[in-house]
């Protein structure tokens, strides 16, 4: 949670705990943008949440929300959930991500990181599922 803050969160929500488990707004306000991270909770939980053209971008997709995002692009829906595999980056976009990087707006968190010759302990502490941020692997020298 703290983590989370850190990086620019305006409001976190611990899924794990009672409050966070209503899926409600501390402040009651409606997001414009959720980010998605956790298995087990279904899109249109969070559909009280957002503002008219709210999305929801899913870290974890699967086929569900693969199949409820067609759902919501057939149906014309303004709100929609992006699974991050269905996400494209433009000339202008990644521009836009140098941008923020070279302002500090945009923060990196690496885990850990293995050589080449480590890769299946990477992939390991991958599947393990606690890593906080990303796990790098280094090509050796």
């Amino acid at each position: 949670m703290d983590l989370v803050k850190s990086l620019g969160a305006d409001e976190v929500m611990d899924y794990r705990t009672p409050e966070g488990a209503t899926l409600r707004s501390p402040s009651g306000r409606k997001y414009d943008g959720v980010v998605h991270c956790t298995v087990g909770v279904s899109w249109s939980s969070f559909q009280l949440l957002l503002s008219d053209a709210g999305r929801v971008i899913d870290i974890t997709p699967n086929l569900s929300a693969i199949l409820t995002y067609v759902l919501h692009r057939v149906t014309f829906s303004k709100k929609r959930l992006v699974p991050q595999l269905l996400l494209s980056l433009n000339k202008a976009d990644l521009e836009f991500l140098v941008g923020l990087l070279e302002e500090g707006k945009l923060k990196t968190v690496i885990d850990s990181r293995f050589p080449l010759s480590d890769a299946g302990k990477a992939w390991q502490s991958s599947i393990d599922g606690h890593a906080t941020g990303k796990i790098v692997v280094e090509m050796e020298s």
